[in-house]
């Protein structure tokens, strides 16, 4: 495993517990009765449904990318990476900013904690489509090839590090009691208000992540190509 791959990950896992539409959901449940059990359940369901689209793409991926082989690294794949990077960031950086409010869920039909927990799962793959640092780090440890007993603790912890803001907010919620309220009231209003730009954002760095990656890429075999004793290099006598 190459050293800069945990920071990478964390960086990206950092980045995707931002989630405006999971923490919105979070403040939204602390202003209701029963906050602490029903917190707890829609967390379950994210961090389930998260971590099963993880494996799911971990193994489907990592098939595919054995059969491709070198193919990904084929100077047609880098530049359709490269092309999708840009294509991202300048979407992160000219699309309008002034979309509608993010709306508050409604409650589930049935006040059974399952309730709660099909809440989480369904939020999670509704916003599967900005769950662009997940993917970035699915591509960063399939470009390892690491092996399950090595990429499903990478897989634990990053999911660990995606659920960790509204447990800390429920942890200050149980800490201040009451005179959290207001405060997570405003923060809901901004959330509401900032979920767009907070989106594109993120579109735009993980643009720049995918760009990067296929620069260096690029880079690196042609260095390697052009190595003494390499095939083709410049090496070749």
């Amino acid at each position: 495993m190459e050293a800069p791959l945990l920071p990478a990950l964390l960086a990206l896992a950092l980045l995707d517990s931002l989630n405006p539409s999971a923490l919105l959901v979070a403040l939204w449940l602390l202003s209701r009765p029963q906050a602490a059990p029903r917190l707890l359940a829609y967390v379950a369901g994210i961090l389930v449904a998260y971590l099963g689209l993880g494996i799911a793409m971990m193994l489907g991926f990592g098939a595919l990318r054995d059969a491709l082989g070198d193919a990904l690294d084929h100077p047609v794949a880098l530049a359709a990476q490269a092309l999708l990077g840009a294509a991202l960031l300048a979407y992160g950086i000219f699309a309008p900013k002034t979309a509608h409010r993010a709306q508050e869920p409604h409650a589930p039909a049935r006040a059974h904690l399952a309730g709660y927990v099909v809440l989480g799962m369904t939020v999670t793959v509704v916003e599967l489509a900005t769950a662009l640092p997940y993917f970035a780090a699915i591509a960063l440890m399939l470009a390892e090839a690491l092996g399950p007993q090595r990429w499903l603790p990478l897989l634990f912890a990053y999911n660990a590090i995606f659920v960790a803001p509204p447990l800390a907010l429920l942890a200050l919620h149980a800490l201040l009691g009451s005179r959290a309220d207001q405060r997570f009231a405003r923060w809901r209003q901004r959330l509401q208000r900032g979920a767009r730009e907070a989106a594109l954002w993120i579109f735009a760095l993980v643009g720049v992540a995918l760009l990067g990656d296929a620069v260096s890429r690029h880079l690196g075999s042609n260095e390697r190509a052009s190595a003494p004793g390499v095939e083709g290099g410049s090496g070749r006598r």
